[in-house]
Order: C-alpha cells, then sequence, then structure tokens
C-alpha cells in the first residue's frame, strides 16, 4: 500500500473495509424491518422458490427462465430452515454488502488517500440509487456486486496483467451474468477497454488471457447440454436475447409505433419526422434516469466542487470508466429501442458508472473544505449527504393496510368459503405459510357472484363494486386505509352463480 495513503488516515483501509460492511448490513437490516410490502418481482421470485421445493427446477423455469436468484435463496432457506422470504433478505444483505465493498475498492484505487477513500464510503452507504433498492427482492443486487467486482478486477489488471487477475476478472463476470444474463456483454466488451487503458499491445495472447476462462467453459457448456436438458430449459433467457438480432421483426415493431404516432398523436405536418421524435424522446428519458440516478444532491456537490476546487490529476483508469459506462448504456439501448420503455433499476450501473466518473472531484471538494476549515462549505456538503440518505429511507405512503388485511382474512375468514382477489400483493400475504386457497385474477372477474368474498385494494376514487361487477349488495366485512385514502377491503358477496 501506497506509505502516503496509509498516513493520511487514522483507519486503516481494512478497518474502513469492515465498518463500511458492518453499516451496509445494518442499513439493509433496517430496510427490511420497517418494510411494507414485499416488492412485485418479489412475489414472482417466492413463487419460483415455492415451486422449486414443490416440482424442481423445471417447474421454477415455467414461472421465470433465469432462476439463479431464486434458486440461491431456496437453497439458503433448505439449508438454514428460515422463511423464504427471510432467506431472500439475508441474501441480498450479503450481496449489498459485496456491492458496497466493491465500489470502496474501486474507491481505493481512484482516490490519493484515506482520508478520501473514507469520504467515498459515506458516499457509497448515502447513494439514494443504492439505498432505494435496500428493501427490494430483486436479482439485480447480485448483478450490481459482481458487475462492480468484475471492474475492479479490470482495474487491477491493467496494474497486475497477470493470469491470476484475469481469473478473478472473469470468475465475476461470469457470477453476474448467473444474475442477469445482459452480462454476456459486459463480459465481451470490457476486456476491449482494459488493453486500451493500459495501453497493452492489442494483441491476440492478451485478450485469451482475458477470456481463458470463458472458452474453456464455453466448451464445456457445449458438450452439457446434450445431457443437462432440464438446466438449459430452466436458463433459457439467452433465447430472448437472440430477438434482439432479429432485424426484421425489430423493424415491425418500430413500424407500428411509428404508425400510432402519425396517426394519432402528430399532426400531418410532422408526421415526416415521426422517427427523430420518438427516438430523440426515448433518449432524453434514458439521459433524464442516470442523471436522475446520480441524484441532485451530489450532482450539487459535484457542480459546487467545479468551482471550489482545482482540477483532478488525470487517472489512469478513467478510460475503462468511461468504457463501462458506454457498454452499460449500450446495453440500456438495446433495450430501450426494443422494448419503448425503460425504469431506473435497469440503469443502476450506468448510474454507478457516472458516480465513479465524479467522485473523485467530489472527495476533494469535501477534503479540501474540511482541511481548510470552510465551515459552511463543509456544513452544506454534510447537509446534501444526509439529505440524500433520508431521501432513500423516508416514506410517507404507508402500504401495510394491504399486507395487514390479508392476513386478517387468512385468519378469519371461513376455511371452506371461496375467496377471490385481484391484487398480487393480497394473493401473495393470504398464501403465504397457508394452505387456504384464493382464486386471483389481475384483470378482474366476469361472474363475481359465484365468490363468497372478494378482496380488493382501491385507490382513492377508484370504481365501485356496482360499477365494475353490477353488484350493490355486497357486505364490508373488515377494510383497512393509510393517510392518503387508499384502502383494501374485503367483501362478503350475497348472490351465486356460475364460475367465470
Amino acid at each position: 500500500m501506497n506509505p502516503a495513503k496509509q498516513s493520511s488516515s487514522s483507519l486503516s483501509f481494512s478497518q474502513i473495509r469492515l465498518i463500511t460492511a458492518l453499516i451496509s448490513l445494518l442499513l439493509s437490516a433496517a430496510a427490511y424491518y420497517y418494510d411494507d410490502l414485499i416488492n412485485r418481482d418479489g412475489v414472482m421470485y417466492m413463487e419460483m422458490v415455492q415451486a422449486y421445493f414443490n416440482g424442481g427446477l423445471s417447474s421454477m423455469a415455467t414461472i421465470y427462465d433465469w432462476p439463479f436468484f431464486a434458486m440461491l435463496t431456496a437453497w439458503l432457506s433448505q439449508l438454514s430452515d428460515l422463511p423464504i422470504e427471510l432467506s431472500a433478505n439475508i441474501l441480498n444483505s450479503v450481496l449489498f454488502v459485496v456491492f458496497t465493498d466493491a465500489l470502496l475498492l474501486i474507491s481505493h484505487r481512484l482516490l490519493p488517500n484515506l482520508r478520501q477513500v473514507g469520504i467515498a464510503a459515506v458516499l457509497i452507504l448515502s447513494f439514494y440509487s443504492i439505498n432505494d433498492y435496500r428493501d427490494f427482492l430483486i436479482r439485480d443486487i447480485g448483478y450490481w456486486a459482481f458487475c462492480s467486482l468484475a471492474l475492479y478486477q479490470l482495474i487491477r489488471y491493467q496494474v497486475e496483467p497477470k493470469l491470476k487477475t484475469a481469473l478473478h476478472w472473469q470468475v465475476s463476470a461470469l457470477i453476474a451474468i448467473l444474475f442477469r444474463v445482459e452480462g454476456i456483454i459486459l463480459l465481451l466488451l470490457m476486456p476491449f477497454f482494459a488493453l486500451s487503458s493500459c495501453q497493452l499491445k492489442s494483441s491476440l495472447r492478451e485478450l485469451v488471457r482475458l477470456h481463458s476462462l470463458n472458452l474453456m467453459i464455453g466448451f464445456v457448456l457445449t458438450i452439457a447440454a446434450l445431457s443437462l436438458t432440464e438446466w438449459f430449459n430452466a436458463f433459457d433467457k439467452v433465447s430472448d436475447y437472440l430477438t434482439y438480432l432479429n432485424t426484421e421483426a425489430l423493424q415491425l415493431k418500430l413500424d407500428e409505433r411509428l404508425n400510432v404516432m402519425e396517426k394519432h398523436i402528430l399532426s400531418p405536418f410532422s408526421a415526416d419526422y415521426s422517427a427523430l421524435i420518438l427516438f430523440s424522446g426515448l433518449s432524453v428519458m434514458l439521459l433524464y434516469k442516470l442523471l436522475a440516478g446520480v441524484s441532485g444532491y451530489y450532482g450539487l456537490i459535484w457542480l459546487v466542487a467545479l468551482k471550489t476546487t482545482t482540477s483532478v490529476p488525470a487517472q489512469r483508469y478513467r478510460k475503462l470508466l468511461w468504457g463501462f459506462l458506454a457498454v452499460n448504456i449500450l446495453i440500456l439501448l438495446a433495450f430501450l429501442f426494443r422494448q419503448y420503455f425503460v425504469v431506473t433499476r435497469y440503469c443502476v450501473m450506468a448510474i454507478v458508472g457516472l458516480f465513479l466518473l465524479i467522485l473523485p472531484k467530489m472527495t476533494q471538494a469535501i477534503e479540501a473544505a474540511w482541511l481548510n476549515r470552510r465551515h459552511r462549505l463543509f456544513a452544506f456538503f454534510a447537509f446534501l449527504v444526509f439529505a440524500g440518505f433520508v431521501d432513500a429511507y423516508h416514506t410517507t405512503n404507508s402500504k401495510s393496510y394491504i399486507k395487514d388485511t390479508a392476513i386478517w382474512a387468512q385468519q378469519n375468514l371461513n376455511q371452506n368459503s371461496l375467496i377471490a382477489t385481484d391484487d398480487e400483493f393480497i394473493q401473495y400475504y393470504f398464501k403465504r405459510n397457508h394452505d387456504q386457497q384464493i382464486i386471483y385474477r389481475a384483470r378482474g372477474f366476469k361472474n363475481i357472484e359465484r365468490f363468497d368474498y372478494l378482496i380488493r385494494v382501491e385507490k382513492k376514487g377508484a370504481k365501485t363494486l356496482a360499477q365494475l361487477y353490477g353488484v350493490t349488495t355486497a357486505e364490508i366485512v373488515f377494510e383497512l386505509h393509510n393517510r392518503r385514502g387508499n384502502k383494501a377491503t374485503i367483501y362478503k358477496i350475497d348472490h351465486h352463480a356460475d364460475a367465470d
């Protein structure tokens, strides 16, 4: 370790890593403890785990065809005898530790001293785009963790171009792929940026070294495909991504959307510009997602840092970070122009790339404000960091009424009753640890009179039962609501008819 780095802080880097890991665990535990409701994807993963217990891998794959996260959750639950939801939260808490630790390892390579590394640890732990997902049960966290670890290994490779480091990079990237298949793009493209950044001769030997393990695994998988049909069917998501290469289907989908814009949105005089307007709108949406993901708090710190500090010395890793950002934006653009939407969760790796690029400037500014005793400026920075942290954990809209209503129904309604719901979360909490049946239809029911009870989640101003089903004599058995006026209601249906 550089002695200058060691002497600039009272804590060693190992101690900073340990403290960061413990705080990350505490933050995840707090997020889980205060969480009102499981996320929608979490419901799917829990159903996959239950399907694995009931019917094995093939049964799990009928729900979703990239089951690695659900498999890990199932194995952890079997080994520990813990409930599957708690097992998933423990798994994600550990993955968050790996994620934050990988970002800290990268920061240690980017920053000149341990004081700035300590500041980086605070910024990482307070980062809105990370903390906003601590209470989610999603496979993405494993993908983020091992993508970041893979990036760190490539940074190491620029300093230590050895086979051991290359293997570490490949193992990290391969594990990331097990969580999300688009990691294949990172695995294939990032070595080119690594070779360019460290100014090594772009030769076949270096590329083979960075793909040595992948080549062997590819050969083994090709042979195994003949005998491990169940496993390959379970991980069939790769075939979906091959549709990105079907230009004819993509063009047909694009033409359909352009046709809608030309006929129903644009005037006849601007119809010729429909493609330009569509692509511009999608690109601006993606740009907004990335900038909003960095957060206004950190963006403001960076803007102030530009005015108050000197330039940061050029870094040998900067080209690699730009490459990491570019590859992740390429992945997002491919998804965006095929599906025509994107959510912030898909952008996290690109957001992390942006964050790492502006991190040296932010830590330098905060350190300078502290060392130069500019107390007001330092307090301003501290306020922005704290505000971003609080923003991720503060909520004004509790959804616990949904969970509590489902549990009340499970415990109090007659087990021989026929119960229906059009809400996914009601179904999940009603069926959790319970054998009683509930009929779930996301789009509602045609003949609601067949059922004894209907459990609905109704936002303020939602349609009544009379408007939806023509039912005017339903009795409200139980009801809970939140401060916004949204409610979960159990209706007793008086009349019976044939099922839909």
